[in-house]
């Protein structure tokens, strides 16, 4: 005999009721029928799913074996439903978000988990890259949006909108910020006699040509590996507040202070998509949720 969802559904109910009654009125039914729907049924698999007393029912050790499968099979067919009437509703079946490099990615990430809360069905892939590559990445079509620093250029065939700011320190190694200090070199412009460490592709341009300070540069495209090459000493860098916190907590890192200015610039944060392609219903939800949910 082959189970069918609702069958399952219905084992299910009685196992976690109790009884008939109360198992009848969460499945909208009556008693009888209820009874009479399991009893028929173990009739079918020639096996005994309830011990029966006068006032509770107990579920047997067959029950208690199939129970595990039986709920998996269960969630799975909710699931395989909900994402049917997503999809009737208009939403992807796939989302590729581009994501930069020298983002605080932990931010990004609770808003797409409480997407996939939502829409558990909805699959997922998270391109990571420097900012000039993800602007490639979604001209050729390769993903359906990117979260990057607002860049100085401006691009009709982009449109945006603002999720949050971020705060941009420059930091330096404690050896390299006691030699500092030893020479008196606490202005902002004397960051250019050092190198600096930038998250980008160096083979393509800048977004944003404000952020090369120094006349001699290193480029690296993931921003943990930035932040190792200014510890061991390899230069300076300037980083995301939220992400470089704990290595000044830490100590492998110190927050430069300048004499002529602070330490510390707003740069805000923009979901990108391209002009020609309205926000599907998913995009839409997942921008929402990183404004209100994740960057307030």
């Amino acid at each position: 005999m082959k189970l069918n969802s609702e069958q399952l559904e219905l084992i299910l109910e009685v196992m976690d009721r109790g009884n008939f009654s109360a198992a009848a009125r969460a499945l909208n039914r009556v008693p009888s029928a209820v009874s009479m729907a399991i009893a028929n049924l173990e009739a079918e698999l020639n096996l005994q799913l309830f011990e029966r007393s006068k006032n509770h029912l107990q579920p047997t050790e067959v029950a208690l074996s199939i129970e595990p499968h039986a709920r998996l099979i269960v969630t799975k067919m909710r699931q395989l439903e909900m994402h049917l009437t997503e999809l009737s509703m208009g939403l992807e079946t796939h989302l590729s978000i581009g994501v930069s490099a020298d983002i605080n990615q932990k931010f990004l990430l609770a808003g797409i988990e409480h997407l996939t809360q939502r829409y558990p069905l909805l699959n997922i892939e998270m391109v990571c890259a420097p900012q000039q590559e993800l602007k490639t990445r979604l001209q050729n079509n390769e993903i359906d949006l990117y979260v990057a620093y607002s860049s100085s250029n401006i691009d009709i065939n982009q449109r945006f909108r603002l999720l949050g700011v971020e705060k941009f320190v420059a930091a330096i190694s404690p050896k390299d910020a006691q030699q500092l200090k030893a020479h008196h070199k606490n202005e902002l412009t004397m960051l250019s006699e050092f190198r600096q460490i930038i998250v980008a592709t160096k083979h393509l341009p800048l977004p944003d040509p404000r952020i090369l300070v120094s006349d001699s540069c290193w480029y690296t495209d993931n921003l943990s590996m930035a932040i190792h090459m200014v510890e061991q000493g390899m230069g300076w860098g300037n980083f995301p507040l939220s992400v470089v916190s704990e290595h000044f907590t830490k100590h492998s890192l110190v927050r430069l202070e300048f004499s002529d200015t602070t330490n510390g610039l707003d740069m805000p944060i923009h979901a990108v998509w391209p002009s020609y392609k309205p926000l599907s219903k998913t995009i839409q939800l997942l921008i929402e949720l990183w404004t209100k949910e994740v960057f307030e």
